[in-house]
């Protein structure tokens, strides 16, 4: 038996101490490497697979630079292969694409990224993610969490299978990533015996004849007697003990003669380590947040950046890979899990505000150079201009658009002090209306908070109008004046349930109930009473959710407002007052007497030639120790149901896995990327990735976590885990106090396209005179068929001027793709995830592209575009 010793820590960038903090530790702990590896010419060490540590030191010890980056160079010390280790289950696919992409960038330039996919510590790993690793070339997958009862079927030593079929070596850290680790403190002899137990374990386990002893644990400084404690173990255990790196365990794993068992599926379990489901809906405005910035990159920057960059505009790559970094350093599991001390997540903050701002800002700029603003985007200045709709679907649109009327800059020296200022921001948003090719359009005064104003209390307006046939990924303009008349619209107060108190279009109808939640018709079927709430006590802590008592919330006030508009949009604003118990009693086994009022505001629009209903939800969260969820009742008993997952659509059953013997039990809960669909309505939720589907006796429910309130970082007392999980620590930011807001979708049918229509919209800029344009409206830059086949990315390629087109088949069926581009180019080529060639190049007949696409399975196409003349 060959056992491997692989001296290492794990390095949480934060988690129950701030960054500083836990880099002032990380500084001490690099120094002490560089001296252990400068007095012995055998020590190796493994940085924990993030190449963000490397910056991380270097950013305080820049002297240090030249010693540090001799190591990796030597293969003695690794680093990468992500930039940041992420969670797994949080972000989306193509964000630990670009995770990877980064890490590798940060690795290879520091003297080489690692091409091991260590992750020892996230909570779960969806079903894609061998294909995610494959695509980077990886050798193998070490982890620790995740397993449920194939456990008791599989070696440590396994084939991974995505379901496209592509598979990676998996090595499962059976006794954890901290299997072999010592205190410097503590007795060397007494150290080695315990470890050297724990290898003799190991060993009945392997069937490669290899082992991996892992000597180090969170936060914790390099073991100087790591030779000593290596020798020490090989002469109790009686093994070949070698000093080594992960890449020399793989090696020995690949070159067994033994054969290796394949699994295939997500790994969600909890088996032989605690999964800490509760994550899924800890501090939830950490998901929405994410999620939102994720859009703003995937839907938005990134393809306007390349598409862009290819008619002329100016290229925008150090802009995206700023927001990246930004957004990758929220990705590690305690930071975009919620489980950390509550100035760890207000520090977040800036990071999510930097990448998603930037990211939209690129974007604007980007869509407004292509429409025809010149460098300042500097637009009319009057009541009359052109709107600039851009669709970023690869697909023809019609939806409903919304356009901020807020200029910039709003003072420039004029002979007049009146000339300086926008006719819009002087009138305000009620005086008069406008028109969109002389259509009626719907005003409404701005409502985000900062806005640009002149005159307190005159909003500028913001116009909502639907727009056909946008082509896909291009744009259409539309000619917006204002007139002096008022718009018309019927606005009027009802009571919840009464005749008026209900909106429509095109088929699609919304009633309010008397409780406040709403009947829909759609599809030909009816749903009655979704967006009712479930309010249960939560005795748990920032990782795992523990009920307490039955559901308790009384409705105490509904109001309801419709207004309807020439435009043909119409939306329903129910404002809902909901009593529930004010916090856990004296003992948290029971909810408190005390009662507070918690205010849920759930606005709904529809609008003609739009086949969708859009919610806005605003909730005003004053309780503790709780749990409320949106309810979505089917009227129809489910047995299977769909739900977006990592890079997928996954077919899930409700209720638990089947858990006996597992050190933490399973929830009837799932993580989702999006949406659920079932008995024929997809429910769009971006960024509340919790779900559940209850098996009810009126026909099964979709209850979504909307807010999750909990007051320590990790308690040792719940039902639902028996074991701390992390320090003892109070948290009162966890209990969301305050203003929480999602936006989700309901639409007939399972349409996956029309899920990242719904959440990525239309986006309206103002337009230039048409000769400034650099591509003209009504003209297709990129179209992606049949529609099966998602577009996962389009974004610049790495190091040059070529783009990437990466699309998904999340079906069962193998799909003949078509892509058509309008863009001229010299070749395209098929590339892996990390860009590097692969395989021969797709048919091509002029412009377009065609291909297979295996089930499940993603394929990138590289385009060498022609240099403009």
């Amino acid at each position: 038996m060959r056992a491997f010793w692989v001296s290492h820590f794990h390095w949480d960038r934060e988690w129950y101490r701030t960054f500083e903090a836990f880099r002032a530790r990380l500084v001490d702990a690099v120094d002490a490497l560089l001296e252990l590896c400068a007095a012995d010419p055998g020590y190796r060490f493994l940085l924990d697979g993030q190449a963000v540590a490397v910056e991380d030191y270097l950013a305080v010890r820049p002297q240090h630079e030249a010693r540090l980056r001799a190591l990796v160079e030597a293969g003695r010390v690794t680093i990468g292969p992500w930039y940041v280790q992420p969670d797994s289950l949080l972000p989306s696919g193509e964000s630990h694409v670009r995770n990877l992409l980064e890490g590798r960038r940060t690795g290879d330039a520091f003297g080489g990224a690692s091409r091991i996919g260590y992750t020892p510590d996230s909570f779960g790993h969806p079903a894609q993610l061998p294909q995610i690793l494959v695509g980077f070339g990886l050798r193998a997958f070490v982890y620790w969490r995740g397993h449920g009862d194939e456990l008791a079927v599989l070696p440590p030593e396994y084939d991974w299978q995505a379901p496209d079929g592509s598979a990676v070596l998996a090595c499962h850290l059976r006794k954890g990533y901290f299997n072999a680790a010592s205190d410097a403190r503590s007795d060397a002899g007494e150290t080695a015996a315990a470890i050297s137990a724990r290898a003799v374990e190991l060993a009945a386990l392997t069937r490669s004849d290899a082992i991996l002893l892992l000597n180090g644990i969170d936060h914790a400084p390099p073991e100087p007697r790591a030779e000593e404690l290596a020798q020490r173990v090989a002469r109790a255990a009686g093994f070949s003990v070698r000093r080594a790196l992960l890449e020399d365990f793989v090696a020995a794993v690949e070159a067994s003669a033994a054969a290796r068992p394949t699994h295939r599926g997500e790994l969600v379990g909890a088996r032989a380590a605690p999964l800490l489901f509760g994550v899924w809906s800890t501090r939830t405005w950490i998901k929405l947040a994410n999620r939102a910035a994720e859009c703003e990159l995937l839907a938005w920057a990134e393809p306007w950046a390349a598409l862009g960059a290819a008619v002329g505009a100016a290229h925008e790559r150090p802009a995206l890979r700023a927001a990246w970094r930004a957004l990758l350093a929220n990705h590690a599991h305690d930071s975009i899990c919620g489980c950390s001390r509550d100035e760890v997540h207000e520090q977040m903050r800036g990071r999510f505000d930097a990448a998603r701002e930037l990211a939209g800002e690129t974007a604007r700029r980007s869509l407004e150079r292509v429409a025809g603003l010149t460098t300042l985007r500097r637009g009319s200045w009057g009541d009359d201009f052109d709107l600039a709709v851009f669709n970023p679907s690869p697909h023809p649109r019609t939806d409903r658009v919304r356009f901020s009327i807020d200029p910039h800059p709003f003072a420039i020296p004029a002979a007049r002090p009146q000339d300086a200022m926008h006719p819009a921001m002087l009138r305000g948003a009620l005086e008069g209306s406008y028109e969109a090719d002389g259509a009626p359009v719907r005003v409404t005064p701005a409502g985000e908070p900062g806005r640009l104003c002149l005159v307190p209390d005159r909003a500028t307006p913001d116009l909502e109008l639907v727009v056909r046939d946008v082509p896909a990924l291009g744009w259409k303009r539309v000619r917006v004046r204002h007139v002096s008349r008022a718009q018309e619209r019927d606005v009027a107060e009802v009571a919840p349930g009464g005749a008026q108190a209900q909106i429509a279009a095109d088929g699609v109808r919304l009633a309010a109930r008397s409780d406040g939640s709403v009947d829909l018709e759609i599809g030909g079927r009816r749903y009655a009473g979704l967006f009712a709430v479930e309010d249960l006590g939560d005795r748990g802590d920032s990782y795992d959710f523990d009920p307490v008592g039955e559901s308790d919330a009384a409705v105490r006030s509904v109001r309801a407002v419709r207004e309807e508009s020439a435009s043909g949009i119409a939306r329903l604003r129910i404002e809902r007052v909901l009593s529930v118990p004010a916090q856990l009693a004296d003992g948290r086994r029971a909810r408190s007497a005390e009662r507070c009022d918690l205010h849920l505001d759930t606005e709904f629009c529809v609008a003609r030639d739009v086949p969708r209903v859009d919610v806005d939800v605003r909730l005003t969260n004053s309780a503790r120790d709780h749990r409320l969820r949106l309810l979505f009742p089917f009227g129809a008993d489910v047995a299977r149901f769909e739900a977006a997952s990592t890079l997928d659509v996954a077919v899930r059953a409700p209720g638990a896995l089947p858990d006996a013997g597992w050190v933490q039990r399973a929830p009837a809960t799932f993580a989702h990327q999006g949406w659920i669909h079932a008995a024929g309505l997809t429910v769009v939720a971006p960024g509340l990735p919790e779900a559940e589907v209850i098996a009810a006796p009126g026909g099964a429910v979709l209850a979504l976590t909307l807010v999750r309130g909990v007051g320590y970082l990790s308690r040792p007392d719940l039902a639902t885990r028996p074991m701390l999980a992390g320090p003892g620590t109070t948290v009162p930011g966890a209990q969301c106090p305050g203003e929480l807001r999602a936006r989700l979708a309901l639409f007939a049918g399972l349409d996956p396209a029309a899920a990242l229509d719904a959440e990525w919209g239309l986006r309206a800029v103002e337009a230039g005179p048409a000769s400034n344009a650099l591509w003209p409206e009504g003209v297709s830059l990129c179209e992606v068929s049949p529609r099966e086949l998602l577009l996962s990315a389009l974004k610049p390629a790495e190091g040059d001027d070529a783009i990437v087109v990466r699309v998904l088949n999340p079906t069962s069926n193998p799909l003949d793709a078509e892509v058509k581009l309008a863009l001229p180019f010299e070749h395209a080529r098929f590339v892996r995830l990390d860009e590097s060639r692969i395989g021969e190049d797709p048919a091509r007949n002029g412009g377009t592209l065609r291909f297979s696409v295996a089930p499940h399975a993603l394929r990138s196409l590289r385009v060498e575009l022609r240099p403009a003349s």
